[in-house]
């Protein structure tokens, strides 16, 4: 079984994909272009949207503070990118 390097998860085409989609995602909120709605049913709405529109196999969470992608590696583990408010991306493996 061949296991992969962290730089390799982390520079693999599936991670860029997804810090690109988060980057995007922050771009819109901070230019004003999408805001998360205060009334349930239209976040709701959102998130699914959100959900559907995140990048393959990754699965798009919010928290209320920021947005998180996570995908499980096979034979590996787990990684998440996590954007924080300021625009930064920050991976977790676990």
């Amino acid at each position: 079984m061949n296991y992969l390097t962290v730089n390799q998860i982390s520079q693999s085409q599936a991670s860029i994909e997804a810090k690109t989609y988060l980057k995007e995602l922050w771009y819109a909120i901070v230019e004003g272009h999408f805001a998360m709605s205060r009334h349930y049913r239209m976040y709701k709405y959102q998130l699914l949207h959100l959900q559907a529109s995140a990048p393959e196999d990754w699965q798009l969470e919010w928290n209320g503070i920021q947005f998180t992608l996570t995908k499980d590696f096979e034979h590996h583990a787990r990684v998440t990118l996590m954007l924080r408010p300021n625009g930064s991306i920050q991976y977790y493996f676990s």
